[in-house]
């Protein structure tokens, strides 16, 4: 079996949004597939990245993961999703000099997870997000 990603989007508070990405490691290998996140809407006006939340699964991955979001460029998680824990829950505030990354109505978004080795790891991430700048 290939690793799979699942996502879904829901609204929180007013004009905060989250995209929940429910991913599984490969059954063989523990990796997962680059995936192009579709539930974060490409628009005329883009949005600003704000937050993650890393939670390992009942069959957690290795010890210090990574994820990164990419655009075609650099990584919009400003390297903050580096090194994330086996066990525990984490949040990392997406925030540079004062502003949060902002992504162009017409970025494709990559989720690519790397660094796991255990097979059929589980992981949930949630990305919070706000459309428009």
């Amino acid at each position: 079996m290939a690793g799979t990603v699942t996502q879904a989007s829901t609204t929180e508070v007013d004009h905060i949004k989250v995209a929940t990405l429910t991913c599984t490691g490969d059954s063989s290998d523990g990796s997962y597939p680059a995936t192009t996140l579709t539930v974060i809407p490409r628009n005329e006006t883009g949005g600003r990245l704000l937050q993650i939340i890393t939670d390992p699964g009942a069959t957690a991955p290795t010890d210090n993961w990574d994820v990164t979001l990419t655009n075609g460029g650099g990584d919009m998680l400003l390297g903050l999703g580096a090194n994330r824990d086996t066990a525990n829950t984490e949040v990392a505030v997406l925030n540079s000099n004062g502003a949060y990354p902002v992504y162009a109505g017409t970025d494709t978004l990559i989720l690519n997870i790397s660094g796991n080795s255990v097979n059929s790891a589980g992981i949930v991430i949630r990305v919070y997000y706000t459309e428009g700048v």
